[in-house]
Order: structure tokens, then C-alpha cells, then sequence
């Protein structure tokens, strides 16, 4: 009987986690399997703490289908490269302005090297944006790359449409990825009147400043009603990110969201009619609305259009059509082509 374990690691549970979770639990329903879920739940940051994790994933790696994110992914190749077990790697993103360690801009070029050589029969890859599928099939000539997005329950998330809005800007959640232009945003919001917060789900990250606060939410329906009642989410990573869930649920409750069209977030902002900032004008009025606010010495352009859309309140319609691919009863239909695949 075939079974299937879901390897992973990280202290906290994050996008990817519950991205990673659902594909490895609709994976294992769909083959009528067993499914093993085995998981370090800590951070591995030393050469040596890297090592630790890859050895523990080597152990793990047993199952006629192995699961696991492109960090743990060369271990369970290895291990398996002359038996009949496969290996399915979910890869969110690859960025060089990333601040990954030497150690792992080494052992991503070498994953890579390795699955030039590996049979696309045992050897997979999963993409959570078409941007991201179409980069790792062209840039890193993957041979074998499947697209399973992230996946929600509508209904968890339309009793919240329509709830008052507050004069606040939902800053994202609190991240290293998150850009320097947020804190200039931060800045300048509070000065005209607005409460500007960060979400967290790690009570040790709470945290207040004199621009912003960080705020601890225990259950998600109050991240949700309080994301709701936000005049905006703002995305705007420092790096391209796989995809972002952070602005994908801020659509699905009806709060309009300022980011920038990297990555998978592009993919998910372009297709919701949400709001791109980067370096050209949103429109002919934000060169005098600069000069106006801040004279010859402006800030980035992202941050005088975020600045812009915002103490205009531009906020065109969502589009809920597209939000509607993502539903999870499509999920059947996005696993298709995975299933095959661990079949054959």
C-alpha cells in the first residue's frame, strides 16, 4: 500500500505551513493513504543547525511519497535515487535579495544541479503561483513542475464583508521580509490620523512604537474582524514572495489592499484588482501631490503612491470572480495532474 509523509520545519505556523498541510491532507485522501506528518518545530539558522535538520530529514524521508519543502528536499532525493520512492517539493520562491545564509544559496544551486539528473517519474515540483511555475520550469529548468495554489473556504470569510471601516492600515504581518517602505508609511499615516498595526500570531513579537503597534491575535476570527474594519492592507515585501495570504484573505473580507507586483503576490494583485505601487506615477496627480507633501526631497515612489491611493481613498472594486478560483472545492481540480503523477 503506498503512504505518504509531509516533512517540514519552522517554529510557527505560517502561509506555507497551512499551504503545505492542505495539499499533503487532500494528497493523501484523494490516494486512499496514510499520510505521516513529521515536523521541526524550531529554527535552523548555524551551518551546523542545518546539517542537524537535513540529517533528521535523511531519517524521515521513508515513504513511497515524500512530501517535503525545497529546504528539506536533497536529503529525501538522495536517500531514495535508486529505489522506486518519489519525492513532491513544494517551492514557494527562490530570490537572491533574500538574506539567506552562504549555506543555503550553496545548497539551493546544488538542488537544483541534482534534479537536472533525476527522473521527472520520482522527482517533482509544486509552484503556489503561475509566476512561480513558469520561473522555475524556464530559469531552473525543472523538468517536472505542478501549480497548487492556496486554497480557501469562502465562507469563512464573507460574513466579514461590509463591516465599518476604521480610519487604520493593516500593515501586513510583522516579518523580516517586510520592506523599509512600511515603517516611512507607518510614519506618515499616524501623522495624518491613522492607527497603523502589524498582525502577528507569536505573543512575543507584540510590540508598540510610536508610529505603529504590533498586535498578538490568538484566534483568526478576530484577525479577520479586524482586518475587516481596515481602511487597507498594504503587501510589500522586500523580497518576491510565493504568494501572500496575508493580502489574499484582506481581499476575501472586503478590505482593498496597496501592494507590489512581485512574484505570486503580483499574480494574486493583478488578477483581485488590487492596487500596484512600484516606481512609475499611479496617475497624473502624484507628482504635485509629492511636491505638495514633501517639497525636492521625496521618498521612494512606492511609498508617495501607497501615500497617494490612500489619503485619496482610491479603492476600486474587488474581483470576486477571480478570488472564486481559489476556493477549496476546487481542490480536487488543482490535485488532478499531482495524483496522476504519484500513481504512475
Amino acid at each position: 500500500m503506498t503512504n505518504l509523509t509531509y516533512i517540514s520545519h519552522g517554529a510557527q505556523i505560517t502561509g506555507g505551513y497551512l499551504h503545505e498541510k492542505h495539499l499533503a491532507e487532500s494528497l493523501a485522501k484523494t490516494l486512499n493513504t496514510t499520510l505521516n506528518e513529521t515536523r521541526q518545530w524550531k529554527y535552523f539558522e548555524s551551518k551546523k543547525a542545518n546539517f542537524s535538520l537535513l540529517l533528521w530529514d535523511y531519517k524521515n524521508a521513508n515513504a513511497h511519497i515524500n512530501l517535503c519543502v525545497s529546504r528539506l528536499a536533497l536529503p529525501s532525493i538522495l536517500k531514495n535515487i535508486f529505489n522506486k520512492k518519489k519525492t513532491l517539493v513544494v517551492w514557494h520562491y527562490y530570490d537572491d535579495k533574500d538574506k539567506k545564509s552562504k549555506f543555503l544559496r550553496s545548497y539551493y544551486h546544488i538542488l537544483v544541479r541534482v534534479a537536472l539528473f533525476i527522473s521527472p517519474n520520482k522527482l517533482a515540483f509544486v509552484a503556489v503561483a503561475p509566476y512561480w511555475k513558469n520561473y522555475f520550469e524556464k530559469e531552473f529548468k525543472l523538468k517536472k513542475v505542478f501549480y497548487f495554489p492556496n486554497l480557501f473556504e469562502p465562507n469563512s470569510y464573507a460574513k466579514y464583508r461590509g463591516t465599518d471601516k476604521k480610519k487604520q492600515i493593516h500593515l501586513g504581518q510583522v516579518s523580516f521580509k517586510n520592506s523599509a517602505e512600511l515603517f516611512f508609511l507607518a510614519e506618515q499615516l499616524s501623522g495624518k490620523g491613522y492607527e497603523c498595526y502589524f498582525s502577528t500570531n507569536d505573543p512575543k513579537k507584540v510590540y508598540q512604537s510610536k508610529y505603529y503597534q504590533v498586535i498578538y491575535f490568538e484566534n483568526h476570527a478576530d484577525y479577520l474582524q479586524q482586518m475587516a474594519a481596515s481602511e487597507y492592507t498594504l503587501a510589500m515585501p522586500s523580497i518576491a514572495e510565493g504568494w501572500n495570504r496575508i493580502a489574499h484573505e484582506s481581499l476575501l473580507v472586503g478590505t482593498q489592499v496597496i501592494g507590489f507586483n512581485k512574484g505570486g503576490l503580483g499574480d494574486l494583485l493583478r488578477g483581485a484588482n488590487a492596487l500596484l505601487v512600484g516606481t512609475k506615477p499611479v496617475n497624473n496627480s502624484v507628482e504635485a501631490f509629492s511636491v505638495n507633501l514633501f517639497g525636492n526631497t521625496p521618498p521612494p515612489p512606492s511609498v508617495v503612491n501607497a501615500l497617494y491611493l490612500i489619503l485619496n481613498k482610491v479603492s476600486p472594486p474587488i474581483q470576486d470572480e477571480f478570488l472564486s478560483h481559489f476556493r477549496t472545492d476546487k481542490t480536487e481540480e488543482y490535485l488532478q495532474e499531482i495524483t496522476q503523477w504519484c500513481q504512475a
